[in-house]
This record gives structure tokens, C-alpha cells and sequence, in this order.
């Protein structure tokens, strides 16, 4: 069986700061695409709406693990 890792990747920053890719955010994985903080997205793929230059936010690295 494999397993879904989620390890931090960096500092915790600011939304807007936060390189493209995914971050958690509170309890939630979320997504950021290219195109900034309006293209971010929550685990059940709607829009993630806060406030980009104060919402603190953790960019994390997706791996998978073999048991």
C-alpha cells in the first residue's frame, strides 16, 4: 500500500508570497496555480478566499511512500 505524504517545503509565508504550487492553510490543503493568489484553490477545488498579503499560509511538497 502506498501513502500520501505532506511535508513542509520552506517557511511559512504570506498567500501572496507562496510559490505556485500546494500549501496547507489552517486544516486545509490547498493549491496555488501560476497565476496568483485569485487562481488558489481549497481541497474541495473552490476558490480560496482570503486575503493574500495578511493570510499566513505553509507551501508543502506532496511524496508518496511505499509501505
Amino acid at each position: 500500500m502506498k501513502r500520501l505524504l505532506i511535508e513542509p517545503s520552506g517557511w511559512p509565508c504570506k498567500l501572496a508570497e507562496c510559490p505556485p504550487g500546494f500549501f496547507v492553510c489552517g486544516d486545509n490543503l490547498c493549491f496555488k496555480t501560476e497565476y496568483g493568489a485569485v487562481g488558489s484553490f481549497n481541497e474541495a477545488g473552490e476558490y480560496f478566499v482570503s486575503d493574500p498579503t495578511t493570510t499566513e499560509v505553509q507551501p508543502v511538497e506532496p511524496s508518496w511512500e511505499d509501505d
